[in-house]
């Protein structure tokens, strides 16, 4: 098995679990998730904690469940989405992390590499690290997404960018944007021009 193959067994392996707890046990409202006692035992992350924000320049409502700075999980990161009718995730790669991600409720257009893929309520893609991809709730009802990182810390990226909920919005410049893209390994695909 080559190099590659290991680590995104790895990666599928770990996002398993998480993926499991999402489904069975509810999902995100706001508050934080406290600390398993002895954190190499695991952590437990109840249905209305996390950390919810609002985050980016359309200020969408994130919420981050495990994250590497807060819960010290170095392998993987696990976050929720909640996309209205009509929304669009830019295009994007991840310099650093694998990204998977899991539609829980919902359906759209996931595009994937230069391809794009009509998914649903289920379906789950693996974006490696420097692969495009993307997201638009073509649906009637909102698209509820469930996304893991591996290694975890691009999760702090969405924090870094955004508004804890109830919290007086910040105000960030294209150049702050910038600095944290940069920092995060964060890469947006410029739109093509019609023909």
């Amino acid at each position: 098995m080559n190099p590659f193959q290991q680590h995104r067994r790895s990666f599928l392996h770990s996002g398993v679990v998480g993926f499991c707890t999402a489904v069975f046990a509810g999902l995100p409202k706001i508050s934080f998730g406290k600390i398993a006692p002895n954190n190499d035992k695991g952590i437990i992350v109840h249905e209305a904690e996390g950390t919810h924000i609002l985050t980016g320049r359309r200020k969408v409502p994130i919420t981050v469940k495990i994250s590497k700075a807060k819960h010290g999980v170095d392998g993987i990161s696990f976050c929720v989405e909640d996309m209205i009718p009509g929304r669009k995730m830019r295009v994007h790669k991840h310099l650093n992390n694998d990204e998977l991600i899991f539609i829980h409720k919902g359906e759209g257009i996931l595009t994937l590499g230069e391809e794009t893929f009509i998914v649903k309520a289920g379906d789950v893609a693996f974006a490696p690290r420097n692969t495009w991809h993307g997201l638009d709730n073509t649906g009637k009802e909102n698209l509820l997404m469930i996304f893991q990182y591996s290694p975890a810390g691009f999760e702090e990226y969405f924090i870094e960018n955004g508004t804890l909920d109830g919290m007086p919005t910040k105000v960030k410049t294209e150049e702050e944007y910038a600095i944290t893209e940069k920092k995060y390994g964060m890469v947006y695909k410029e739109p093509t021009a019609a023909k």
